[in-house]
């Protein structure tokens, strides 16, 4: 690309900013005070500001406004409708309807490989990014301007998705093994889980693919005790409000015992979970903080006595429930009860989306669920969540379980 004065640099910049989210043609042209263009392009000295005009003066395309008490002086200086193409050649830029467009033909391409593993949820989400770009509307991580990206997002997410991954693969090993640097996965991980989500239509991290992040570490407040296969005890540090554990520490126990009365799974970690261990003085609950189970957490619950007595404090928006009905999956042979998960009305709440319906439907349908059919249909039958957030019970108010009255 030839290089252009920095005065129309800068118009460029503002016009594809104020053009930017435009899908339709424009109607009226684009203006700029001269001046103040100037100013924003940091031509600032008289000989630089009377060369800017020269150059401008050449441009075909554009119009320059005079000043009607004084002609000789520039007052505006224009994007006429018609001169938008010369301007986009001109920078090699593309407009909103063409850059769709070009976004649209990628989905598209995508829509037609056939997925190995997921043939009916693979065309449905591509017909979902096709359906939002039509309106435009941004998708998830998937963007309607940004072609390249897109592409770049459904290549990996069609090549993470097409095998079963082997429990506990490093996600490294998963980078390398689609051929791509060891780091590669790591970069795209926060996309890539938003794209998973729309996918399967609920949260999905990498970990529910078997692929373990850095992030699978235990948190929790408790007594806890690894005992190992040379007959060595690991004993946790129960007068810490958090303690942590890796999941390879984890995986090395042959099992876990507790001195406490029942484990508590709460989906808060910054605010309820260590509301909770603070309030818990007799220490008579394992607390752990977990959302969707991670490698760390599934091994805790694997290897804890399966008698001992299991309840989950969740948000009770359809995520939340949806967590609920992962971790009753872990361990099917435990039943995980629902710990002060009740929908209540809230006048300012969001109503529900596609996909949260979508989300009850299935939920309801799930026989691991029947218990909270009642719940689940009060959400559905008002059509918004309710004051979902744990935050809205407040503060515990005692001192040992059930921390509320």
């Amino acid at each position: 690309m030839m290089k252009h004065p920095a005065w129309l640099v800068e118009l460029h910049r503002q016009w594809q900013k104020a053009r930017r989210s435009r899908t339709t043609a424009a109607v009226r042209p684009f203006g700029r005070d001269w001046e103040q263009l100037l100013e924003d392009a940091g031509i600032t000295t008289a000989e630089d500001q009377q060369e800017a005009l020269r150059e401008a003066r050449r441009m075909p395309g554009l119009l320059l406004v005079p000043r009607k008490r004084n002609p000789k002086f520039i007052d505006k200086v224009k994007v006429p409708v018609e001169s938008e193409p010369w301007l986009h050649a001109l920078f090699e830029t593309i407009s909103g309807a063409d850059a769709r467009q070009q976004t649209i033909n990628v989905v598209r391409r995508h829509a037609a490989a056939a997925h190995p593993l997921l043939p009916e949820l693979w065309p449905a989400l591509c017909a979902q990014l096709e359906s939002a770009f039509a309106i435009p509307h941004v998708c998830g991580p998937f963007h309607w301007r940004e072609a390249e990206r897109v592409d770049t997002l459904l290549t990996l997410l069609f090549q993470l998705t097409q095998r079963k991954w082997p429990e506990s693969t490093l996600i490294r090993n998963a980078s390398t093994s689609l051929e791509h640097h060891s780091k590669r996965l790591e970069e795209e991980q926060s996309s890539l889980e938003r794209a998973l989500g729309l996918l399967f239509e609920r949260e999905t991290p990498l970990e529910a693919l078997n692929i373990q992040t850095s992030n699978s570490v235990l948190h929790y407040s408790g007594p806890l005790t690894l005992h190992f296969a040379d007959g060595s005890p690991h004993v946790s540090d129960t007068l810490r409000f958090e303690s942590t554990l890796s999941v390879d520490d984890l995986d090395r126990a042959t099992h876990i015992t507790t001195t406490a009365e029942r484990i508590l799974t709460v989906e808060n970690r910054k605010t309820t979970f260590r509301q909770l261990a603070r309030a818990d003085s007799g220490r008579t609950t394992l607390i752990v903080a977990t959302s969707f189970p991670t490698p760390a957490v599934r091994r805790l619950l694997e290897k804890l006595p399966p008698q001992l007595p299991h309840h989950h404090f969740g948000d009770t928006d359809p995520s939340g429930w949806d967590v609920l009905r992962n971790l009753r999956e872990v361990c099917p042979e435990r039943l995980v009860h629902p710990f002060h998960m009740h929908w209540r009305t809230d006048a300012s709440s969001p109503r529900l989306t596609s996909r949260d319906q979508k989300t009850l439907q299935r939920l309801l349908a799930d026989p691991r669920m029947a218990d909270c059919h009642g719940e689940l249909q009060a959400m559905l039958g008002a059509g918004v969540k309710g004051a979902f957030e744990q935050e809205a019970l407040g503060m515990p108010e005692l001192r040992e379980w059930p921390f509320y009255r």
